[in-house]
C-alpha cells in the first residue's frame, strides 16, 4: 500500500459535481471509458444515491493517491459502482418493487424488459470499467465480487419460508451486499499491488454485511421513509435477521409488538448496535485516516435507531396499544397500493379489467386484506375479535345506511349493495377469517371445505355479484374457482403457517400417506428433508384445486366481458404455482414457490386463448 493512502477526509455524500471528487471522478471515467467504446452519446447513469462504494474505495486508498479522474483508480470505482446499480434494477425486478430512492423505480416507470436490458447494460459496462484498469488483479476480483453478489441473490430466493440460523444469515447478507464493498475497500491495494489487499478486502466484507444487515432491520419500519417499499423480504417470505428476536411462532410483522414488557425490534436494536461499535472501533484502529468510512458506519447505527425510534412512535408501541385502530387504518390507505402490495398475481391479472370495473375490484381486494390483517397483524386474539367486531358492525352500518367515516369502506359496501349482492357475504368471510384465531385441526377435506368456502369460496361469489351474474351455475362455478384458489394458498403456504401454529391439511389426508405434523414441523425448522408422503399429500391437493379451476373455467364465457379475461388470467397464473411446488421439489415447509413475470406472461397468454376458443363454443 502506497503511504499516500493516509490522506484528505472525504465531505458528506450529494455533493454538486463540482465539488463532490468522487462524483467527478466517476462520471469523467464513464465519458471516457463511453469514447473508448464508441458510444460516446450513450446515456449515462444517474448515479444516484450516497455512492456508498465509490466513497469508501477513495476514503480508504486515499484521495491523493487516487489520480484524476482518468486513473485506474477511478474505473475501479466506476466498474464497482455500475454493478451495484445493476444489482439495484435486478432487485427490482425480482421484488416487484416501485420506490427505490423515494422515486418511482424503472420497473415502475418502463416495465419489466426496460429494467433487466439497463441492468444488463449497466453490468457490461462495468465489466469493461474493470478492464480499462490494466489490472488483471483487479479484474479478476471484481468478477468474483460480482459472481459472489449473484450467488448471495440466488441463496436467499433459495432460502424463501425457510428460518435461518445467525451463521446462514450473515452468509446471506455478506454474498448480497459484503462482496462489493470488499472489492471497494481492496480496490486501492489491489491497484498498487499492495499486500494488505485481502485483509481490506475482508473488512469491507464486514462493512457490507453490517449495511445489509441496517437494511434488512428498516425493512420492518415503514416509518422510516427509507425511500423504498417497506416488508419486501416479509412479502417475499424471505427470512431475514430481526425475526430471530420474535417468539417462536410468531408473525414476522409483530417485530414491534409488545411482548413480556417488551418489544423486540428494541432486542434487535441493541444487538446491531453493539455490533456496529465494535466494527467502528476496528475500523478506527485499522484505518485511521478513512473518515468518510468511519462516517457512514457511524451514520448507519445512527440511522437504524432512528427507524426503530419513528417506527415505535408512529405505532404508540410504548403505551401498551401496538395496534389500535388498526382496522380501519389499512381501509385509510390506497386500494390500489394495497393491490400492489399484497396481490400480485390478481395485481397482474387486472390490467385486463374493463376500466369501469377496475375500481370496485380493486376496492373488494383491499376489504377483504383489511379483513385478513385484522387477524394476522394483531398481537393477540382478543385484540384480533375486537378489530373483526369492529369492522363487521361499521361495515353493516355502512351497507344499511351507505355511509361511513372510512371512504373506502363506504364505497365497498355501496356497491355491493347497489349490485344485490347479500350482506351475509361479509358476515360468512369475518366468519372464516375468526377460524384463524383459535386454529383447529381439519379432520377431513369436507371440514376444510367449510373454511376456503368462508374465506374464498364467498369472495368468488361476491366477484360474481358485482359482475351481475345471477345464473346460480354460473355463480357456483364462481365459488368453485375461489375455493380452488384457497387450496392452492394452503399447499403453497404449509411452512409459513406452521409456524404460526396452523394446519389447514386434513387429517385423514395425511394418515392416508403417512406423514406426522411433528414430522413436517421439524423440516420447517430446517432439518431434514420433504418425504414422499409430503409429496403425496401437496399433489392430491394440487390435484383436487385443479379440478376446481378446470370447472370454473367453464363458466368464464358467462361473465360480463369486462370481467372474463381478468379472472381467466388470474385463475391460471395461480394455478401456475402449482407448476412451481413440483420443481422445488414439494418442499413448500422451507420455500414459497410463486410464478415469476415472465411465466406469468406465458401463463396469460394460454389463458387467453383457451378463453377465445371457449367463447367460440358458446358464441359469447
Amino acid at each position: 500500500m502506497t503511504a499516500q493512502r493516509g490522506a484528505a477526509e472525504l465531505r458528506p455524500a450529494r455533493m454538486a459535481a463540482e465539488t463532490d471528487p468522487v462524483l467527478a471522478g466517476l462520471r469523467e471515467a464513464w465519458t471516457l471509458l463511453q469514447e473508448e467504446l464508441g458510444d460516446g452519446h450513450d446515456d449515462a447513469p444517474s448515479f444516484g444515491g450516497k455512492l456508498l462504494r465509490p466513497r469508501f474505495a477513495a476514503s480508504v486508498a486515499g484521495t491523493a493517491g487516487s489520480g484524476g479522474p482518468g486513473s485506474p483508480f477511478w474505473f475501479a470505482a466506476l466498474a464497482i459502482q455500475l454493478a451495484h446499480e445493476a444489482s439495484l434494477l435486478h432487485d427490482d425486478v425480482v421484488d416487484g418493487a416501485e420506490l427505490r430512492r423515494r422515486e418511482p423505480t424503472l420497473v415502475k416507470r418502463g416495465g419489466v424488459g426496460a429494467a433487466l436490458i439497463e441492468g444488463d447494460r449497466l453490468l457490461a459496462r462495468g465489466y469493461a470499467a474493470a478492464l480499462r484498469t490494466g489490472s488483471l488483479e483487479f479484474a479478476t476480483a471484481f468478477a468474483h465480487a460480482v459472481d459472489r453478489t449473484i450467488a448471495g441473490e440466488r441463496a436467499q430466493a433459495r432460502a424463501a419460508g425457510r428460518k435461518l440460523d445467525e451463521d446462514g444469515a450473515r452468509a446471506l447478507a455478506r454474498g448480497k451486499s459484503g462482496e462489493l464493498f470488499g472489492a471497494a475497500l481492496a480496490a486501492g491495494a489491489i491497484l498498487d499491488r499492495a499486500a494488505d489487499q485481502e485483509e481490506l478486502a475482508e473488512l469491507g466484507r464486514k462493512v457490507g454485511t453490517f449495511y445489509q444487515r441496517v437494511d434488512d432491520l428498516l425493512d420492518f419500519c415503514p416509518a422510516a421513509a427509507t425511500g423504498k417499499d417497506p416488508f419486501a423480504d416479509v412479502e417475499r417470505g424471505l427470512w431475514t435477521w430481526p425475526q430471530a428476536h420474535l417468539p417462536s411462532g410468531a408473525h414476522p410483522r409483530a417485530l414491534f409488538h409488545r411482548r413480556d414488557g417488551s418489544v423486540p425490534a428494541l432486542r434487535a436494536l441493541a444487538a446491531l448496535e453493539a455490533e456496529g461499535r465494535k466494527l467502528l472501533v476496528r475500523l478506527q484502529v485499522r484505518l485511521p485516516w478513512a473518515h468518510a468510512l468511519h462516517d457512514g458506519v457511524r451514520g448507519w447505527i445512527r440511522t437504524a435507531g432512528e427507524g426503530v425510534g419513528r417506527e415505535l412512535e408512529a405505532r404508540r408501541a410504548g403505551p401498551e396499544v401496538p395496534v389500535k385502530g388498526r382496522s380501519e387504518g389499512s381501509l385509510s390507505h390506497d386500494p390500489r397500493d394495497i393491490l400492489k402490495r399484497h396481490g400480485r398475481s390478481f395485481h397482474f391479472a387486472s390490467h385486463l379489467l374493463s376500466r369501469e370495473v377496475r375500481g370496485p375490484m380493486t376496492r373488494l381486494y383491499a376489504f377483504c386484506r383489511t379483513v385478513d390483517d385484522a387477524v394476522d397483524r394483531a398481537p393477540d386474539s382478543q385484540v384480533a375479535e375486537a378489530q373483526l367486531h369492529h369492522l363487521l358492525r361499521r361495515a353493516r352500518t355502512a351497507y344499511d345506511e351507505g355511509v361511513s367515516s372510512v371512504p373506502l369502506l363506504t364505497e365497498v359496501m355501496a356497491e355491493m349493495r347497489e349490485a344485490k349482492v347479500p350482506f351475509r357475504l361479509v358476515e360468512e368471510l369475518v366468519e372464516g377469517v375468526r377460524m384463524d384465531l383459535h386454529p383447529t385441526r381439519y379432520e377431513t377435506m369436507e371440514e376444510l371445505e367449510v373454511y376456503t368456502h368462508r374465506v374464498a369460496g364467498v369472495v368468488g361469489l361476491w366477484i360474481a355479484g358485482l359482475a351481475g351474474v345471477r345464473d346460480p351455475w354460473a355463480q357456483e362455478m364462481a365459488g368453485e374457482m375461489g375455493r380452488a384458489m384457497q387450496l392452492t394458498n394452503i399447499a403453497r403456504d404449509v411452512g409459513e403457517d406452521l409456524r404460526m401454529g396452523r394446519v389447514y391439511l386434513p387429517q385423514d389426508l395425511l394418515e392416508r400417506h403417512g406423514v406426522e405434523v411433528d414430522a413436517l414441523e421439524a423440516v420447517a425448522r430446517g432439518g431434514g428433508e420433504v418425504s414422499p408422503g409430503f409429496a403425496a399429500v401437496l399433489e392430491e391437493l394440487m390435484c383436487r384445486a385443479d379440478a376446481g379451476y378446470g370447472a370454473a373455467s367453464q363458466a368464464l364465457p358467462h361473465l360480463p366481458p369486462g370481467y372474463r379475461r381478468a379472472m381467466a388470467v388470474a385463475a391460471r397464473v395461480y394455478q401456475g404455482i402449482h407448476r412451481e411446488i413440483r420443481r422445488s421439489g414439494y418442499d413448500t415447509l422451507r420455500h414459497r414457490a410463486y410464478t415469476g413475470g415472465f411465466r406469468k406472461v406465458r401463463l396469460a397468454g394460454g389463458a387467453l386463448k383457451e378463453l377465445r376458443e371457449a367463447e367460440r363454443r358458446v358464441g359469447g
